[in-house]
């Protein structure tokens, strides 16, 4: 493990890279997927559609049930996170960690 990789997983048991990462997305069955830093935590997440139905005398809606897709909890998983999502966190050192990784064409 290389000095930058032990300041990334400081920084991310810190808070300090605490977020959401990305943006939250539609799949086609209407399910919301979303990626978060939590607690220094990557976790995706995944909530089906909501909906409503009548009680016999008004509408109650429900939300959709919320399920965690992905969680990367050792060292080596959260590296590898970053240097796949990376590029997505607003974080130059974070984005420069990330780019290393980049695919060549």
């Amino acid at each position: 493990m290389t000095s930058e990789e032990r300041e990334l997983l400081k920084r991310m048991d810190a808070g300090e890279l605490d977020g959401m990462v990305g943006d939250m997305f539609q799949t086609d069955g209407g399910s919301t997927v979303w990626t978060i830093i939590k607690n220094g935590i990557p976790v995706r997440f995944k909530q089906g559609p909501g909906g409503k139905f009548f009680n016999g005398k008004e509408n109650e809606r429900y939300e959709g049930v919320l399920h965690t897709l992905a969680k990367w909890m050792t060292n080596e998983e959260r590296l590898d996170f970053l240097r796949k999502f990376g590029w997505l966190i607003h974080d130059a050192a974070v984005n420069a960690y990330s780019a290393k990784f980049k695919p060549k064409k």
